[in-house]
């Protein structure tokens, strides 16, 4: 491959994203100001000034925008968790905190959307895609937390990012049917379910 041809593809993968952001940030804009609702894919594209067409390219539905959110969060997290010298569990804690705000500051637009993709057909498969940069994360710190021998190393880190995410997914779809819950200490029970098991401690 020529270098011009490197160059340009290069060029066109930054221009698609620069377009992908701003459906994305325009979106989340108009969702705030009217609901979820209350905002069609032609208002979107509109705001973002581009076709309908263009927003298929990117997204097949409004409910797809929720691994942008997802995407941006995480990317966020991992340069905060850079260089971050505490336990891998405290990593996990953090991670879950800043997702839990996050939604929450988001609530009712999240609500809409995720119950929206939740009624997708064939959900599962979506939400791989959905989560992939929150797997991501969660396998390299945990990784790390083996590594350190903070975490056992039986399960492959992959296998117990997948464990931790879909137990989290299952409880963000029951927060849609209770949005009053506590979220704070629920989150954190739920990890030192996640991390310490059933089995009761022997003293």
């Amino acid at each position: 491959m020529e270098d011009g041809e490197a160059t340009g593809g290069t060029r066109r993968a930054r221009k698609k994203e620069r377009t992908r952001r701003e459906i994305y940030r325009n979106a989340m804009r108009l969702f705030a100001e009217r609901g979820y609702d209350g905002v069609t894919i032609e208002d979107i594209s509109a705001g973002a000034g581009v076709a309908k067409a263009t927003f298929f390219l990117h997204f097949e539905n409004k409910a797809a925008l929720l691994k942008e959110f997802n995407d941006e969060i995480t990317q966020s997290l991992a340069e905060r968790l850079a260089g971050y010298s505490g336990s891998a569990e405290e990593e996990l804690l953090f991670l879950v905190s800043v997702l839990r705000e996050a939604w929450e500051m988001n609530a009712p637009v999240m609500h809409k959307m995720l119950r929206e993709f939740l009624d997708q057909p064939a959900m599962l498969s979506k939400a791989a895609d959905v989560n992939e940069s929150v797997l991501d994360l969660v396998t390299r710190i945990i990784r790390r937390g083996q590594e350190r021998d903070e975490f056992s190393s039986d399960c492959a880190p992959e296998v117990a990012a997948v464990a931790l995410v879909a137990a989290w997914g299952a409880f963000t779809a029951w927060w849609t049917q209770n949005p009053t819950a506590d979220t704070e200490n629920i989150n954190r029970g739920l990890l030192d379910f996640q991390l310490n098991g059933l089995r009761k401690r022997k003293a």
